[in-house]
């Protein structure tokens, strides 16, 4: 019985655990990466333009040789903000929330509870 309850804890506790810190997991820095150079072709777009796309397949081909693969972004053509949410992989499978800060390549990101 002890043995069990000490496997109990233990898997509680690592299960607690973070490896990496929010959105540095190796995934996590990928989906920045490709957030960053779409932040990057807006920012292009709009000073050639004046204002920002309605939506993010307009920078396709011009500014872009293509949208990345990964979690879907969520744009706000308004001010040129970019949103994604992605679950890292184990032991940290608690789903990462980004929001850049604007249209900027400073990011705020937080995990959200299940």
């Amino acid at each position: 019985m002890r043995v069990f309850i000490a496997i109990v804890l233990a898997c509680g506790f690592l299960g607690g655990c973070s490896v990496w810190p929010v959105n540095q997991d190796p995934a996590g820095m990928n989906y920045r990466r490709d957030a960053n150079r779409i932040i990057m072709a807006l920012q292009t777009y709009r000073q050639q333009r004046g204002a920002f796309p309605s939506d993010l397949g307009a920078l396709v081909p011009g500014w872009l040789p293509e949208l990345p693969d990964g979690p879907k972004l969520q744009y706000d053509p308004h001010d040129g903000a970019l949103s994604y949410h992605y679950t890292p992989s184990w032991p940290q499978l608690r789903p990462v929330w980004c929001t850049s800060v604007g249209n900027t390549t400073n990011w705020r990101c937080a995990e959200h509870l299940i």
